[in-house]
């Protein structure tokens, strides 16, 4: 018997693009499936409200251990087969929660957390290869896929949990991911990159370009802890960084206190699940518009203001503890993390400035900051909650988020300082 082998062609870039959307999207919807099904979880496992808020930040632990790695991966071996091996574990991770098992379920939101993490850090560098002549414009349309899953997930998961049973909506999302990653990883192949411009010396440029371009690396070549340090001090990193802090505390803080005072209040799965739907439409809406305003959008006033409007979003829950107060909430949220998602990324690569500069570690760096919120917030909101009470868990939500968006207003005020020539010593930590 003669064997055939046959030969499959790489798809254009467009498709490739489109194809990485729609893992970002499938992404999406993993992360948010399990919002309306945490008192459903909580109460089938006996799960005290820390034992809730620690299944809900697994993840993010796993994603801020893998961020800056996977993004040192995929400048070293391509972002290519780092993002196809995570679009696997995604598969893997999804298909565990699926399981009628605590062991089960807590393994698979370990392993989920790995791949989200590597997604959104070897993903946004491939989508940064492929579509490198706009400029990288093809970043902003991963988060609008990806908040178009956000708003798919909630729904998907309540009803399908409550017409079928806890584990069918993770079953679901696996054998997306499935459909998704098979021509991926079929029909794709490396980027060919061109040769990266020799240095450039510090002296040559002027003040307001060199003052803020530190080394990213040291005389051989390796990533350094100092050399990390050096690139989350320049501003538009570290300013990103920073409202990305705002947004994964704020997102996995409403996640935990606003589903569980829906359920208090009586909400089946499937309507907390619609809520949180009805706030993603208004995520994608105001993606959508981020991206069409395009590089106006990408400044740090702007990506200021909305982690101020953030870090005030949760206050009507504060305020109220019905239904309307914490819809509200979620509603007024939801704008604010659009804008900073959509920008984060364009806002801190460095492709513009400095063709010898990493994105793949860049965006590991946004990764980590808001995994760590991702992580801290929840288990800080959910100790708070059950010594306290739900009010103050609230607070311990806001007055961090407020503070950090002050940083951000004073360091962009600096920076506008700086380029009008006044001397930017003022700015502490930005600078």
């Amino acid at each position: 018997m003669v064997f055939q082998r046959f030969h499959v062609p790489s798809f254009p870039a467009a498709v490739s693009l489109r194809l990485l959307y729609g893992l970002f999207l499938v992404a999406g919807i993993a992360q948010a499936a399990i919002v309306p099904l945490l008192p459903r979880m909580s109460a089938h496992f006996a799960l005290s409200a820390s034992q809730t808020a620690l299944l809900l930040a697994l993840p993010g632990l796993a994603t801020l251990a893998v961020s800056v790695p996977s993004g040192i991966a995929a400048d070293r071996i391509g972002a290519r087969r780092v993002s196809l091996g995570a679009g696997a574990l995604l598969c893997l991770a999804c298909a565990a929660q699926a399981l009628p098992s605590l062991a089960a379920v807590l393994a698979g939101r370990i392993v989920f957390g790995v791949a989200f993490g590597v997604v959104w850090t070897s993903g946004m560098a491939w989508l940064a290869e492929l579509d490198e002549k706009r400029g990288g414009s093809g970043l902003g349309p991963a988060v609008t896929c990806s908040s178009v899953g956000i708003m798919l997930g909630p729904a998907v998961g309540g009803v399908l949990a409550q017409q079928v049973g806890l584990g069918a909506p993770f079953a679901a999302i696996a054998v997306a991911a499935a459909l998704v990653m098979i021509p991926l990883a079929m029909g794709t192949r490396n980027v060919a990159r061109t040769a990266p411009a020799p240095p450039v010396d510090a002296s040559e440029l002027p003040l307001e370009i060199a003052y803020f371009q530190p080394p990213v690396s040291d005389a051989s070549g390796s990533v350094t802890p100092r050399a990390l340090l050096a690139l989350v001090r320049r501003p538009r990193v570290a300013a990103a960084a920073g409202a990305l802090v705002v947004s994964g505390a704020v997102s996995s803080a409403s996640q935990l206190l606003v589903s569980g005072g829906l359920h208090r209040l009586g909400l089946s799965t499937g309507r907390i699940g619609l809520a949180f739907s009805v706030a993603a439409v208004c995520y994608i809406a105001v993606s959508a518009v981020v991206v069409r305003l395009g590089a106006r959008a990408r400044t740090l006033k702007f990506n200021a203001l909305s982690t101020a409007a953030l870090a005030l979003a949760l206050v009507p829950a504060l305020a109220g503890s019905g239904a309307v107060a914490l819809v509200m909430a979620l509603m007024l949220s939801a704008g604010p993390r659009a804008v900073i998602s959509t920008i984060a990324y364009s806002l801190a690569s460095q492709r513009d400035d400095d063709p010898n500069s990493s994105d793949g570690i860049v965006f590991g760096i946004l990764n980590g900051a808001w995994a760590a919120a991702t992580v801290l917030m929840p288990l800080v909101a959910g100790a708070v909650e059950q010594a306290a009470g739900v009010e103050v868990a609230y607070l311990a939500v806001i007055a961090p988020s407020l503070a950090i968006a002050a940083w951000l207003l004073a360091g962009a005020a600096a920076r506008v300082a700086l380029l009008r020539g006044v001397s930017p010593r003022g700015w502490r930590g930005l600078g």
